[in-house]
């Protein structure tokens, strides 16, 4: 398949900020980076085009679109990418060596939807990863990617097929909620840390196969409404799977 890119392209090894990736997004233009470090983070929830949705609650939601799509092959980003925030969800007061933190409300909420394809395909990710409450129209790859560290998948809505297979997460991979509205691999993906899927919803059909669970795999209430693969999965710290419905097929 054949498509005209007008927006930013990028080839070769190259340092680019996110500000100009930035830009380019909420200029309407097609971003295409290929091998390319990405330093400042990527905070796509402050898009022009950002409009202020119906109130849940005491607090107001923001939420801003994507409407182009976004491709990052054999990339590094060396700051954060924020499809989600909460500037008042908590706040932090170093004392010393350590720090104080606490809740001071709902705050406001800022999310961001992606309306077009999402590739993150091998892309190494220094920072955290921010996509609570994302919802992705059309398919997306994060398959080959590097977590460092939280990658933030909370209540994400996949609309159409998800990749993250041979994926690594070093740290907290929270997919609680998470909606897949069609086929979700997650084929030879390595969890280090504890992976949430509790209450996820797998509305076609889900991989597993050849992935290692170092740390708890948390499946509690999660639906699979077709085929789930789990063979040969390695679940070196146990599995929940209380309450869970569907079909699961495990061959260890």
């Amino acid at each position: 398949m054949l498509f005209a890119f007008v927006g930013t392209t990028a080839s070769a090894q190259k340092e680019v900020s996110a500000k100009t990736i930035f830009e380019a997004i909420d200029k309407g233009q097609t971003v295409d980076y290929q091998d390319a470090t990405i330093v400042g983070d990527l905070d796509l929830t402050e898009l022009s085009n950002r409009k202020r949705i119906k109130n849940k609650g005491n607090y107001e939601e923001y939420k801003s679109y994507v409407e182009v799509p976004i491709s990052f092959r054999n990339c590094t980003f060396k700051g954060d990418i924020i499809a989600y925030k909460n500037l008042e969800e908590e706040k932090s007061r170093k004392i010393g060596n350590g720090s104080v933190n606490w809740n001071i409300g709902d705050g406001t909420t800022y999310t961001t939807d992606f309306e077009k394809a999402v590739v993150f395909e091998n892309c190494s990710f220094a920072g955290k990863t921010e996509f609570k409450y994302s919802d992705f129209a059309e398919k997306a790859s994060f398959g080959g990617a590097k977590f460092s560290k939280d990658a933030n998948f909370k209540y994400a809505d996949f609309k159409q097929e998800v990749i993250f297979a041979k994926s690594d997460f070093d740290e907290y991979a929270n997919f609680k909620y998470t909606s897949f509205k069609q086929d979700a691999d997650f084929f030879d993906v390595r969890f280090k840390n504890y992976a949430d899927f509790k209450y996820a919803n797998f509305g076609e059909r889900v991989t597993f196969k050849s992935t290692a669970f170092s740390n708890q795999a948390d499946f509690k209430y999660a639906e699979f409404r077709n085929d789930a693969n789990f063979d040969n999965t390695k679940f070196k710290a146990g599995i929940d799977m209380k309450y869970s419905n569907g079909k699961k097929y495990m061959n260890k």
